[in-house]
């Protein structure tokens, strides 16, 4: 999905009405989604206290209105909570479209004028709806504003922020003043300052709001050169949903492919059972995990319909690659001669392969066995920057250490011929050709041991199942984070083991053919 500035937002939406929108149109829809996003993420991450009291934040501008439309289909989904809504100027000073809006609002919504909160506006079980400011911030917001977003961080309270948080700039996502949400409900397509390392800590879980905009996109967006950070595009549901289609009911374990997953030693036997775990249920007819002889003893498999092998020599690892469609090195590998020689004997495989973890440790120490890759069998790299640091310095490419990580990745891509998935918030995922795309799922809660290993697995999973790698890529990146994002547990006790289960609900939220 394309990212895009505050300017190209305004151009789409201008074409948008001027085909025969309308401005009221847009806010009813904005509204009625921001509600429905609002609600239904309320009801999962806040089950053991839902909301008993809705309280929607205000501005003059679009923003403000997108919030009078929110809270009448607020009032109409949560009919046992009080709603209330803030408002920083008086009905009549609106413009045309959020004044209609008013004007719509039922008569249980509280409405206040007011530039500052009171603490009767924040009883317990609140959640705060911030229409404060949009798009069109520049610099640090002005009173009452500021002092208004320093309220809502200081109020303890879950914030669901309108299109973005309130006092962030849309492009650059700089804000030293802004609001820090717990959901942003960005409206028609998300925008760039959202995806940025200062954007992203502020916006908390991301849904995109269908205002029906994407046909009017590439009329506004250019088609010149830009900067590799320009370039980038989103991976957000509409990205991946038509990826997962429908699965044939005629089909047989073998059809949905073999993948190899190579790791385990001492103190680190739950690494590839992760992966193991996550491969199975990404939907790979079999998985095979293949441990040192040493380690063999110590395994638990956490699901039965994992194999187990335990080569000790590529000799003896040989017969388990010729029978996999798909490998994933690394998770849990430890170093020394052995990890090194069976990553050696899995990169000369002519098979899609994922080197993860140790496995990627072992490539920067000798960056030249990427050379026995075949020269059709394509490479995902998984790091994260500890890793990154050291493949920049394996590969050549030290004076890239303070570069933007999409530079990073864009760079090592290309220098190594590999895909390459670069961790952490808005993962940044690099094609060999230049493409380069920031994922738009996620939450704190992947900040925990082996939460990696699930991505190897569930990535070496579809690339087993005969997804291209790119598609592989921004799939099993984006499930990943949908998937701790349905975490009832919420972040904190969020923990790797957690997360194959997920998967499920992640691909159910995304295909009617899960």
């Amino acid at each position: 999905m394309k990212l895009v500035t505050a300017e190209q937002m305004r151009q789409i939406e201008g074409l948008a009405i001027a085909a025969g929108q309308t401005a009221e149109r847009l806010m009813e829809r904005a509204g009625a989604a921001a509600a429905e996003f609002a609600w239904g993420w309320a009801r999962l991450r806040l089950a053991d206290s839902p909301p008993r009291h809705w309280l929607l934040l205000a501005g003059k501008g679009q923003n403000g209105g997108d919030a009078w439309a929110a809270a009448r289909h607020l009032a109409e989904l949560d009919a046992a909570s009080p709603v209330t809504l803030l408002t920083t100027v008086p009905p009549a000073e609106l413009a045309a479209a959020a004044r209609a809006h008013a004007g719509r609002l039922p008569h249980r919504v509280a409405v206040r004028i007011a530039t500052e909160l009171a603490a009767a506006d924040l009883p317990p079980g609140t959640v705060i709806l911030d229409g404060l400011l949009g798009t069109g911030i520049r610099g640090t917001p002005r009173p009452p504003y500021d002092r208004l977003i320093a309220q809502v961080n200081a109020s303890g309270r879950p914030v669901v922020a309108l299109d973005l948080p309130s006092g962030l700039d849309a492009d650059s996502g700089q804000g030293d003043c802004a609001v820090t949400a717990d959901l942003t409900v960005t409206m028609g397509l998300p925008k760039r300052g959202l995806f940025t390392a200062a954007g992203r800590p502020r916006c908390g879980i991301l849904r995109v709001a269908d205002l029906g905009l994407a046909t009017f996109a590439d009329s506004a967006l250019p088609a010149a050169a830009a900067t590799p950070a320009q370039e980038a595009e989103a991976v957000l549901d509409a990205d991946v949903a038509p990826l997962l289609g429908r699965r044939p009911q005629d089909a047989h374990k073998n059809r949905f492919g073999h993948l190899l997953i190579l790791g385990g030693a001492p103190g680190y036997t739950g690494a590839p059972m992760l992966a193991g775990a996550a491969a199975l249920r990404g939907g790979c007819g079999l998985v095979t995990v293949a441990v040192p002889p040493t380690i063999r003893p110590l395994l638990h498999p956490p699901l039965n319909a994992l194999m187990l092998a335990a080569p000790d020599s590529p000799a003896e690892l040989a017969p388990l690659l010729a029978k996999a469609q798909a490998a994933v090195a690394g998770p849990g590998a430890g170093r020394g001669e052995l990890p090194r020689a069976l990553l050696a004997a899995a990169l000369a495989a002519p098979i899609p392969l994922v080197v993860d973890a140790d496995g990627l440790r072992e490539l920067a120490q000798a960056p030249q066995l990427l050379n026995r890759r075949p020269q059709d069998a394509p490479t995902i790299l998984t790091p994260h920057p500890g890793e990154m640091r050291a493949l920049l310095d394996g590969f050549g490419l030290t004076h890239l250490q303070d570069a933007p990580r999409e530079r990073q990745a864009t760079e090592l891509a290309r220098a190594t011929g590999c895909f390459l998935i670069l961790k952490g918030q808005a993962s940044a995922l690099a094609a060999p050709d230049g493409r380069l795309a920031l994922n738009g799922s996620g939450t704190a809660g992947l900040a925990t041991a082996g939460s990696g290993d699930v991505l190897a697995g569930l990535l070496g999973s579809l690339l087993a199942q005969a997804f291209t790698p790119w598609d592989a890529l921004r799939a099993a990146a984006f499930l990943h984070g949908r998937a701790a994002e349905l975490a009832p547990q919420g972040d904190r006790a969020l923990v790797a083991d957690d997360l194959p289960t997920l998967l499920a609900a992640a691909f159910r939220g995304l295909t009617p053919f899960p």
